[in-house]
């Protein structure tokens, strides 16, 4: 114990390992202790303030500070009731003991709450640490192993092989990577271990196809001309109202062009990205440019168009 009455962490109590060899009964009597101090279940946050462990010992022994909880005996506190400043405070802890901002897999595998929490509740992980206070990261040349071990953890996380459209709403990283790595999601599916979702399993399926429509093309055959016909019409010029990028500056800032932003995202055009009719996604009424800095305004506001009288 320290003189303020907070308890040591296990990083400076046990260290090189040595929580491992912990009893799980006495990880799980330090719960029941911090339980009877608090009158109610601990928060992975008290534990790691007022208990003699971290949280991440538990996970160690666990897999989770829920499953801790559970074992013991005690429902854990529904995700959804977590207010927002302590998902932001999450994030400013592993920043600090980062040493920089934590990406999604970080988050996942070191923070109390889940990477999904974060999403649900500020719409994407980039927004999440926006509101804490940090740029996102911003990498351009991302390792294959790297994208594959990001469908690897997703596949964990939501018990199912992701689809293209899962991947950008809850993976670190886009779609668009994979698709240019591995010539399609598909690919890069099959590329991480998995079988892709709704694809049958080889050509000895009644409903196998040796490439089926658009599976080698991310938007459409028609899309590199739409997108150069938006890019011309919006004088290549982001149209977020107020924000002034050009090409040029955006080029110079972050090394690649404007991006063209469906309005009416590609889901509303087809059930899957096998079925969306591109023709009509990519007509021009339904495509405007905009920089990297406002991307992310636009998608939280489709299928609405922002005002830019």
């Amino acid at each position: 114990m320290t003189g303020d009455g907070a308890t040591s962490s296990p990083a400076d109590t046990y260290r090189d390992g040595y929580t491992e060899r912990l009893p799980d009964e006495l990880l799980l009597q330090e719960i029941t202790r911090l339980s009877e101090n608090l009158g109610r279940p601990p928060s992975a946050a008290e534990m790691r303030t007022q208990g003699e462990y971290s949280p991440g010992t538990y996970k160690n022994h666990f897999g989770s500070w829920t499953a801790a909880l559970r074992e013991v005996g005690f429902e854990p506190v529904q995700e959804y009731r977590v207010p927002l400043d302590q998902i932001l405070d999450e994030i400013t802890r592993l920043a600090t003991e980062l040493g920089e901002p934590p990406t999604s897999a970080q988050m996942q595998e070191q923070g109390e709450y889940s990477v999904t929490l974060a999403q649900d509740r500020f719409g994407s992980w980039n927004d999440a640490l926006r509101a804490a206070g940090y740029d996102p990261h911003q990498r351009i040349e991302i390792p294959n192993s790297e994208l594959l071990e990001e469908i690897r953890r997703l596949t964990e996380e939501l018990g199912k092989v992701p689809t293209a459209k899962e991947m950008r709403a809850h993976g670190e990283f886009s779609h668009r990577p994979y698709i240019r790595r591995w010539n399609g999601w598909q690919a890069a599916v099959r590329a991480a271990g998995y079988e892709p979702v709704g694809r049958p399993a080889g050509p000895d399926h009644h409903n196998w196809k040796e490439q089926p429509v658009h599976e080698w093309r991310e938007y459409g055959d028609n899309w590199d001309e739409q997108r150069q016909k938006a890019l011309e019409r919006d004088d290549y010029t982001c149209q977020t109202p107020g924000c002034e990028w050009t090409q040029e500056a955006h080029l110079e800032t972050f090394t690649r062009g404007l991006h063209v932003h469906h309005i009416r995202p590609l889901s509303a055009f087809g059930d899957d990205e096998s079925e969306v009719d591109f023709e009509r996604a990519n007509r021009l009424d339904n495509l405007v440019t905009v920089c990297a800095e406002h991307h992310h305004l636009w998608e939280r506001a489709s299928p609405l168009r922002l005002d830019i009288r």
